[in-house]
């Protein structure tokens, strides 16, 4: 060995070792659990080699921020644990993991970052075990030799604003509330705990996005360099980021046993935008894949964000994807959480001026007081200081719905006249165009404004009628219908809270409908039921806008016309009919006075006398 080669042996015995990326520190201690994954057992990042580019981006140089705005099922929290499972392993320092809440933080550390400590040796050695009340490692707070990970939620200003930290992890920013406390923006705040470390300093943002113009996710994304994983085509060798609009699919509708629409979905496919050829699921998700940026610029300011849809997912079903789209098309709710969890788009909010006059333009004449169609009737009643307002309305399976009668009741809240004046809307027979007769079956009434109390015993009296206070509950990602939790002060009702943003864009929705069929909205020609042109203008009088709130861009609704009585008693009414679980099957049959068969008793049998039913309002 001449002394150029020994120099060179010397050398490569005493250099340092090249510095391992995440993916390959995944791929050599990570391991995978039940408890959190399909496919547990040693982590293979060759199974959705898209998220070796996203974990590399980690500890590549000069890059200080990380985002994924993605859709469900790409594995982008598996992709944060290794960024955490790595840093803690060959490269420690203070860390803060953040959630929308500090209940999903708890959560997420007992489901998620407990088990992967566990599950991976080198972890576990180095992670401080949990001894009793020992603070070196609790739930929220873990301890290793170099450093030490918080797991707080964003909803709390004192955790978010302790202590610089190196490696920020926040996940889900989407649903981080707009301030913590009084604080203001979660994000900024703990953003700024990293100053002391600006030289080596990392901070992960994912989330699946909300509302365009909104969403904290989209904006961080545009902010960075925009890549997007496309598939190499077999035909022409384009590459293309797959969209939902080139995925084709072969469909049979028809009814299922409750006789609601539903789909078999088969031989899904990726049509090729460029040259149109199609290629099965199986082949397109073996093709060749590569990451394309769109914003080069972005990287001198040390940000890499990244775009991924269900399509590019080992773990999705196409065909399950194209049934929840056919499942979900005339829900604007269902449509916006697919748009969002499967697609990874933000939902972008529509224009729906001249929508009132519209309406009134297409009244029409019914052929009965009850309209043909219709198998279920509700009412919605909203509460003024000096008036109640109502709706009844009637409803289809599929939510086609009828407007039958609206009006407003002079009278304050607390004032029996007005109650009366419900008990005759309740006990009223409406006539069908088959004779037959129906009855209001539910009906909910607005507790809010000044008489609350006074509400809640008027339909506590009322409850054998289906009578239920309920009280608005604004905000995005709400249950439509939930029940409130009741105290001794407010004991005498069933009451239940109403997700009223999510009603309104369901009838928002509906009245851009403009196909006979499920959630078409019908309105009476018959000047006494009340649908005049305020009315429709009070029906359409709010839309969402974005706005402004401490800084942020918050999504919320707003009036665009004072009288807003309307919407809110359609949104009670639809919500009364969402909330049971009527037997639709039954209600028809009835209708077409189809009787239930009932045993004849010894004495019905020696009158002789056929049987009388009174049923569910439907008088026979």
């Amino acid at each position: 060995m001449d002394l150029r080669e020994l120099l060179r042996f010397t050398y490569s015995m005493f250099r340092p070792p090249k510095p391992q990326t995440v993916s390959e520190w995944a791929d050599e201690n990570r391991v995978l659990t039940s408890e959190s994954a399909s496919e547990p057992g040693p982590w293979r990042t060759d199974r959705a080699p898209y998220q070796r580019e996203i974990m590399d981006a980690f500890t590549q140089p000069g890059v200080y921020e990380i985002v994924v705005m993605a859709s469900a099922q790409v594995g982008k929290s598996e992709i944060e644990l290794n960024m955490l499972g790595r840093a803690i392993d060959n490269d420690p320092g203070p860390m803060l993991y953040v959630q929308p809440t500090d209940k999903v933080a708890e959560d997420y550390s007992k489901r998620r970052i407990a088990p992967m400590f566990a599950a991976c040796p080198t972890l576990r050695d180095k992670v401080f075990k949990a001894k009793g009340r020992d603070a070196a490692n609790t739930i929220t707070m873990k301890t290793f030799p170099g450093g030490s990970l918080a797991i707080i939620g964003a909803n709390s200003p004192s955790d978010l604003a302790s202590k610089p930290v190196r490696y920020i992890f926040l996940d889900e920013i989407d649903r981080f509330p707009a301030s913590a406390g009084t604080e203001g923006d979660p994000i900024e705040l703990a953003e700024r705990r990293t100053e002391t470390f600006r030289h080596n300093r990392k901070i992960v943002k994912t989330s699946t996005p909300t509302i365009k113009g909104a969403s904290k996710i989209e904006k961080a994304y545009m902010k960075g360099t925009q890549e997007e994983w496309h598939t190499q085509c077999p035909h022409c060798h384009q590459y293309s980021y797959i969209h939902f609009n080139d995925i084709k699919f072969d469909k049979e509708k028809f009814k299922d046993e409750n006789g609601e629409t539903n789909y078999t979905v088969r031989n899904s496919r990726w049509q090729c935008p460029v040259c149109q050829r199609e290629t099965p699921e199986y082949e397109a998700k073996r093709l060749p894949a590569k990451w394309v940026v769109k914003n080069e610029r972005a990287l001198q300011n040390g940000v890499r964000s990244f775009r991924l849809n269900a399509f590019m997912s080992p773990w999705s079903d196409w065909n399950d994807i194209a049934l929840t789209f056919l499942q979900a098309k005339d829900d604007p709710e269902l449509l916006k959480v697919f748009h969002n969890t499967m697609l990874g788009e933000s939902w972008e909010l529509r224009d729906r001026s001249g929508v009132p006059e519209k309406l009134h333009e297409r009244r029409e004449h019914y052929n009965a007081e009850i309209p043909s169609g219709v198998l279920v009737l509700t009412m919605g009643v909203d509460t003024q200081d000096n008036r109640l307002e109502y709706e009844v309305v009637g409803w289809s399976r599929d939510e086609e719905s009828w407007g039958i009668s609206r009006g407003i009741i002079p009278g304050r809240p607390d004032s029996p006249a007005v109650w009366e004046e419900i008990d005759n809307l309740l006990d009223r027979e409406w006539q069908m165009k088959n004779g037959m007769k129906m009855r209001i079956l539910a009906t909910f009434v607005d507790s809010g404004g000044h008489f609350t109390q006074e509400v809640y015993k008027e339909c506590a009296r009322r409850e054998g009628k289906r009578v239920w206070a309920v009280k608005g509950d604004g905000g995005e990602g709400k249950p439509y219908v939930r029940q409130m939790k009741s105290s001794a002060r407010n004991a005498e009702s069933a009451k239940l809270m109403i997700g009223v943003d999510s009603g309104k864009a369901a009838i928002m929705h509906a009245t851009t409908v403009e196909v006979v069929g499920p959630r078409y909205m019908h309105f009476p020609m018959d000047y006494r039921c009340g649908y005049d042109m305020e009315y429709f203008r009070g029906l359409c009088s709010e839309k969402m806008v974005i706005r402004r709130v401490r800084g942020q861009s918050v999504a919320s609704w707003e009036k665009t016309y004072e009288r807003n009585e309307p919407l809110d008693c359609r949104n009670y009414a639809r919500a009364a009919f969402r909330f049971f679980n009527w037997d639709f099957n039954k209600l028809e049959r009835m209708l077409l006075g189809i009787t239930e068969e009932a045993p004849i008793t010894k004495a019905q049998a020696e009158k002789k006398k056929p049987r009388r039913v009174i049923s569910s309002g439907i008088k026979v």
